[in-house]
């Protein structure tokens, strides 16, 4: 019996334009209309390093226009009037405390509904949009936990305070895609992470039963990209799309294997074709009928109205037809003005496959030694008068380098050698046991108390451009330099001048700015 679905598809065959072939679900003017409109520069605030209000706050100084995201309460389209320069070029972004992403791919964490203590698997986690949500999720901390009370953070404020609750191993295949996804991860300071390097379908028969919940934002032939990248259509041919349909099957069922009983599997795409989309799903619900329910996203708990999602579940059953009629949630571009997107959320109610017996592996790096981490503690409390590692968490060696991880993850055993893990800590010294690194200094150097360079706009602007500047006389040594309560990297002070340990990738990205 062919679906409904299938009979539309077969009157209306591909053509000229990609699109004509889905006039029997959708409106296809407005279709390509959306399709070709230029899409809204969206960010979500990264609630591990900053919050909503400090969002705002900055965003009504740089007079930007704020709306925001229907599902997604850290989610915000962001319009300004003065477009000299960049978005991707604001401090704040460089900084961590908010990240590019566009609003529909922000759906699939929130129907994932990630808890603080939980083990979660993104099988395929580049570029790391959705893992540093994902762990954002897991501290357990409200978008609109204080901060600070206006924009820049004094030194008494909450920060880095707390680092995620549980466990997310971020898989990818390539090592391309895995440098992207450490660069997003180290910049939004995910911590408790492990990194690994495989195939999605290893995780349904080596880690059987693992998880409490897994992502699967499937590799697709991306047609809801066109408004961001008109050249996504010409890779959606009906043998692009057939090989990505058998690519996504083995992934999902692999997902569905590497739940626990009683876990969640989240299923998205970022395009529009009914073979990588409902048919995929549907087919892994055949499958395992008995050991799978879908959940009804207007039925979640969610943070903003459910009921924002009628139309794209409505979407979705119009492509079933009668034989499904599963609510899953369909995005046309002109449904919310987004990207086209999909989304499926199950849940594993009985076993799928037997677990099968595997040798459990150590990691990479080797655990720091108690001794060695209690004498690096006692000197950075020393040099900075703050905490720098904090209860629960585990350095990490990596040779000249550390690493620095939660005890859960220490803790995780994988049967496979990890990638990385954790995240960059600091450097040993010959004359000092450890000089911290960037990302470290953005986490926790908005709460040091000594040996803080304080800096204005006007020394901010020289760093900006890899110029030293000068500072006060009696800081010597290693510093964290501090602009309006925010950390934004490190120096070296000697005799009233401070050396410039800015990121070299910071500096290079802001040089036709400042």
């Amino acid at each position: 019996m062919l679906l409904l679905w299938e009979i539309i598809l077969l009157l209306y065959p591909v053509s000229n334009h990609p699109f004509d072939r889905y006039a029997g679900f959708t409106d296809i003017a407005a279709l390509r209309e959306y399709s070709e409109k230029s899409l809204r520069r969206c960010v979500r605030v990264n609630t591990i390093l900053s919050s909503v209000e400090e969002l705002k706050s900055w965003a009504e100084e740089k007079e930007w226009q704020l709306e925001p995201v229907p599902w997604c309460n850290e989610g915000f389209f962001v319009d300004r009037e003065d477009r000299t320069v960049p978005l991707g070029k604001d401090l704040l972004h460089l900084l961590g405390h908010f990240y590019f992403q566009e609003a529909s791919s922000m759906l699939p964490v929130e129907l994932l509904q990630p808890e603080p203590g939980e083990v979660i698997l993104d099988m395929a986690a580049a570029p790391g949009s959705k893992t540093s949500q994902i762990a954002a999720a897991m501290q357990g901390r409200p978008a609109s936990a204080p901060h600070g009370a206006s924009v820049g953070r004094p030194a008494s404020a909450p920060h880095g305070a707390s680092v995620g609750k549980g466990v997310i191993v971020a898989n990818d295949v390539q090592d391309a895609r895995i440098k992207t996804l450490r660069s997003a991860l180290q910049r939004s300071a995910v911590m408790n992470v492990i990194v690994t390097r495989k195939m999605g379908q290893w995780f349904g028969r080596h880690m059987t039963g693992r998880f409490d919940r897994v992502l699967i934002d499937a590799p697709c032939t991306a047609q809801g990209t066109c408004r961001k990248d008109p050249d996504a259509l010409s890779f959606c041919s009906e043998q692009s799309t057939r090989k990505a349909a058998k690519l996504q099957r083995e992934l999902l069922e692999s997902a569905v294997h590497a739940a626990k009983i009683g876990g969640r599997i989240g299923y998205s795409t970022c395009t529009l074709t009914p073979e990588e989309n409902e048919e995929v799903v549907c087919g892994i619900l055949n499958k395992f009928s008995t050991q799978l329910l879908v959940i009804d996203p207007r039925k979640m708990a969610l943070r903003r109205a459910p009921s924002k999602f009628d139309a794209a579940v409505k979407d979705a059953q119009i492509v079933q037809g009668t034989v499904g009629g599963h609510p899953f949630l369909r995005i046309w571009p002109q449904t919310y003005d987004t990207e086209g997107f999909f989304c499926a959320v199950l849940e594993k109610t009985a076993p799928t496959c037997e677990a099968e017996k595997v040798e459990l592996k150590h990691f990479r790096e080797k655990p720091l030694p108690r001794g060695q981490q209690r004498e690096i503690a006692a000197f950075l409390k020393g040099r900075y008068g703050y905490n720098i590692i904090q209860d629960g968490e585990q350095l990490f060696d990596r040779g000249d380098h550390l690493a620095v991880t939660t005890e859960e993850v220490a803790r995780f055993k994988l049967p496979a050698v990890d990638f990385c893990l954790g995240l960059p800590f600091g450097k040993r010294l010959r004359d000092i046991p450890v000089y911290i690194d960037h990302e470290m200094a953005v986490l926790r150097g908005g709460e040091a108390t000594e040996n803080v360079c304080v800096i204005q706009e006007e020394q901010l602007q020289h760093l900006l451009q890899g110029q030293d500047i000068s500072c006060d006389a009696s800081l010597l040594g290693h510093v964290l330099i501090r602009y309006r309560g925010w950390c934004i990297g490190r120096g070296r002070a000697r005799n009233g001048m401070l050396k410039n340990h800015l990121p070299r990738w910071m500096i290079y990205h802001l040089q036709d700015v400042v």
